[in-house]
């Protein structure tokens, strides 16, 4: 240390810049950048590979059992737009994610304030509404199919005890009902989601900005609109984002409940008409192309939630 002193102390007498001390090891931006290359690499790998694959695949007829293929230009899309089953799965991919996300955020926010209210008892609820959401979806899936059941079935059984219906129900095999049970034990499931993010955001919000709009004579409607409104819509923006391109996305529980598609493929999604294109019609090209377009879609969704948020953020600050 004394030796490294005097140098300094000389080279100032010289009038010459001291020298800094070398730094060992990896700069920030070295360092920065080996922690994100291994992230990188499996993205690259697992995501972006296989994208330009089904890319590539979607313009190509595809032999599954030599994997030869055959340039075929726009001709998979024509067909994909000219199939009658693969424009209903299109339509009925928009209902359901559409169906999810407006009663997951209502019911997700609405029980996030509940517990955010203070009432007795709540820390044992805020316990007990993360159990869906901890549950694999193939065990969400066989217990409804039990509860659901046209003959056993509790569900059945409990409302014809309480007099709403007078015979079971066809929850699972009937055409006309098959969706909606779907959607409300996907909701049932994922819900807590929302949840748990928007109660984080209200747990954060600082209670003085309550307090001034009460010294301003305002009652718990203004304090709602005008605090807790524009704290938590960012959040919850930010959670139907990612909870839309999960929904979409759905294979698990439509499949398992609907037992493949449901009579006359009344369940039958993007997802699920994918996996017929591909290994039942054996057309990989038909299914990459219907995936390509899937990916658009939601890219194009995507824009609209990260624009929203970033006014909502401006709002809110």
């Amino acid at each position: 240390m004394s030796v490294t002193t005097s140098s300094r102390q000389r080279a100032r007498q010289e009038g010459r810049t001291p020298e800094k001390p070398r730094r060992q090891g990896l700069t920030d931006r070295q360092l920065a950048i080996a922690m994100v290359l291994p992230a990188a690499v499996l993205i690259i790998i697992f995501a972006v590979y296989p994208f330009l694959i089904a890319v590539w695949n979607s313009f190509s007829d595809v032999d599954i059992n030599t994997g030869a293929t055959s340039f075929l230009g726009l001709d998979n899309y024509v067909s994909i737009f000219s199939t009658p089953a693969i424009l209903a799965s299109m339509g009925r991919s928009i209902v359901w994610t559409l169906s999810n996300m407006v009663l997951q955020v209502v019911i997700g926010v609405a029980v996030a304030l509940l517990l955010n209210a203070n009432l007795k008892g709540q820390g044992i609820f805020r316990g007990l509404v993360l159990f869906p959401y901890m549950v694999p979806a193939i065990v969400v899936a066989l217990i409804f199919r039990f509860m659901f059941n046209d003959v056993t079935g509790v569900i059945n059984f409990g409302l014809q005890k309480i007099g709403l219906i007078d015979e079971p129900m066809s929850w699972l095999s009937d055409p006309d009902m098959l969706m909606t049970t779907i959607v409300l034990v996907n909701v049932w499931k994922y819900s807590p989601f929302f949840m748990i993010v928007v109660l984080a955001r209200l747990q954060t919000i600082d209670s003085s900005l309550y307090e001034a709009v009460s010294v301003d004579g305002g009652g718990w409607r203004h304090r709602f609109t005008a605090v807790t409104v524009p704290a938590i819509v960012p959040v919850v923006l930010a959670g139907m984002l990612l909870r839309t391109i999960w929904t979409a996305y759905d294979f698990d529980l439509p499949f398992l409940l609907s037992n493949g598609g449901g009579p006359g493929g009344a369940a039958v999604t993007v997802p699920l008409e994918i996996r017929h294109l591909a290994f039942e019609q054996q057309s990989i090209g038909q299914a990459s192309a219907l995936a390509v377009v899937a990916a658009i879609l939601l890219t194009g969704a995507s824009y609209f939630y990260i624009r929203g948020y970033g006014r909502a953020t401006k709002v809110d600050q």
